[in-house]
């Protein structure tokens, strides 16, 4: 004779339940997220970054307004070499013991349902940065026959070669809010700039992950190139770039229009590294040592199409051993 189980029904029914309402109750409220985000406020120093986990945890984002937060989706496998010290804001278990080894935790308090540990990071140090340096780049074309042209029209966030009216004009349209420029009968609130062909800080979502980077989309007639005169010494020099997504996964599910790039590392006007830009979904990785002093660095992107050619990237100069940061 078989036992009759159907007794267990209303006890898993309660079991479930009550893991239900458990759950819940550890999810954090917009008040906790203030407070653990005003708590880092008050203690913020210069090469400080913010991030939370676990990243589906979004609703926090509320509350961090002006504080330097970066998006994650793992804190295993985040790059913090830009970083003196990082604040985790944690949830649902999450926090900065699931950083790597390199890192040490200062101290750990929490704010109800949030945890807000901070972190001296350690291994590789970013010394230079040439998306926080941009202004201070060369941007130039350079076509088949020899012939090159400077991109000097500094827009503020980028720098541009194609202008529809004189400089002073396009200033002056771009001191004006968006609403402004919308408003005007030509509706252009780009102020006569190209919008594709330029190269200009951004945020573009790679990898499925918002990545602030340098956009700079190829030409089909010239090679584009950015030169970093002032870059400074280092052991290694890191590139992360890729194409957005929209491009390369998200809008073409059948055929994408994106063809593969090539985009050339020069030192001091000589060729250190040919990199292959793949036409597919991905933040992706290069890394490579440099040899010793300051060189200037020049980064020339090429491609055989320029259809939906949304390149973006973030070169940055590193050493691979920092000095002990005091908390």
């Amino acid at each position: 004779m078989r036992p009759n189980l159907w007794f267990l029904v209303p006890v898993l029914i309660l079991v479930s339940a009550g893991v239900a309402t458990w759950q819940r109750d550890r999810v954090p409220t917009r008040a906790e997220w203030q407070t653990a985000a005003d708590a880092v406020r008050a203690r913020l120093q210069p090469g400080d970054g913010v991030t939370w986990a676990p990243y589906t945890q979004g609703e926090g984002r509320t509350a961090f307004a002006g504080l330097p937060v970066f998006h994650t989706r793992d804190l295993a496998t985040t790059d913090l070499a830009r970083y003196d010290r990082l604040w985790v804001l944690g949830a649902l278990g999450y926090d900065a013991s699931r950083l790597p080894p390199a890192h040490t935790l200062l101290e750990h308090t929490d704010a109800g349902n949030v945890s807000v540990d901070l972190v001296r990071v350690g291994g590789p140090k970013v010394v230079g940065d040439l998306y926080a340096h941009l202004e201070d780049a060369l941007y130039t074309r350079h076509t088949p026959d020899g012939a090159t042209k400077l991109c000097d029209f500094w827009s503020g966030r980028g720098w541009h070669c194609d202008l529809r009216d004189p400089p002073e004009t396009t200033r002056n349209c771009l001191g004006q809010s968006v609403g402004r420029r919308l408003d005007q009968r030509a509706r252009d609130p780009e102020c006569g700039l190209n919008p594709w062909l330029h190269v200009s800080r951004d945020v573009r979502l790679i990898g499925d992950t918002p990545r602030h980077c340098l956009w700079m989309h190829p030409m089909a007639e010239a090679a584009v190139r950015l030169t970093w005169n002032d870059a400074p010494g280092g052991d290694t020099l890191s590139i992360d770039f890729g194409f957005s997504d929209p491009m390369v996964a998200d809008n073409y599910a059948k055929q994408i229009r994106v063809k593969p790039a090539k985009l050339r590392v020069l030192r001091a006007g000589v060729e250190l590294q040919s990199i292959p830009v793949p036409a597919e979904k991905g933040w992706h990785h290069f890394e490579t040592t440099l040899p010793s002093g300051p060189a200037p660095l020049a980064f020339e992107l090429t491609t055989t199409a320029t259809a939906d050619a949304h390149f973006c990237f973030d070169p940055t100069v590193r050493v691979n051993t920092r000095p002990g940061s005091t908390p």
